[in-house]
């Protein structure tokens, strides 16, 4: 939902980075405010083990740095809150800024699509990411736990890799990188008392 600008004045990306902190959040396209829906549940789960898995293999490899639901501004005009960025080392002191903020187009966006944002990350966040040069893009769909890898080319993105529920994904973007959404997204086990098996006395 568009938010209605005073005298019809498109906003800046300064204006958009210096709005108060959320809830609730918004999004900038063609100067205009978007709201961001409530996430679900299973979007949430699945964005916070996804984060976590991706971050673990980034600092382990010294590749660059993982950020989550951070405000991004890319160069175009629009400024984002991808679920997931990453920024590779080489970049980092480029992109990201003093203010906590990615100042420009990260090496690689994950959009974790749930059915009220699917359409909206599926056409228009993916022609302004790649308008923006955005090199990797991701399309993870929370209720079907597939991914889709996309490579940003001159005439658009070029899908790379699309991976079903159960698969292994082992994206271009990182390479030594194995995930399993089906897997991360199963019921952890919990040890405790209660699950512990009584013995025998003796």
């Amino acid at each position: 939902m568009a938010v209605a600008l005073k005298e019809g004045r498109k906003l800046t990306l300064e204006d958009w980075l210096a709005l108060p902190e959320g809830p609730p959040f918004y999004e900038l396209e063609n100067g205009e405010l978007v709201k961001m829906p409530s996430p679900r549940r299973e979007h949430q789960r699945l964005l916070h083990r996804l984060a976590t898995f991706l971050d673990d293999f980034v600092s382990e490899n010294e590749l660059g740095t993982i950020v989550m639901e951070v405000d991004v501004a890319l160069p175009t005009g629009e400024g984002y809150i991808p679920d997931i960025a990453f920024i590779s080392r080489e970049r980092e002191e480029e992109l990201l800024a003093p203010d906590g903020k990615v100042h420009g187009s990260p090496d690689l966006v994950v959009e974790v699509m749930s059915p009220t944002t699917r359409r909206r990350d599926r056409f228009v966040k993916f022609r302004n990411y790649w308008r923006a040069k955005v090199k990797w893009l991701w399309l993870v769909d929370a209720e079907e736990l597939t991914v889709e890898e996309y490579e940003w080319t001159e005439g658009g993105y070029l899908c790379v890799a699309s991976v079903d529920a159960g698969e292994t994904f082992e994206p271009k973007a990182l390479p030594g990188l194995k995930l399993n959404l089906s897997e991360m997204v199963k019921p952890r086990t919990r040890r405790g008392r209660r699950g512990r098996k009584r013995g025998k006395s003796k």
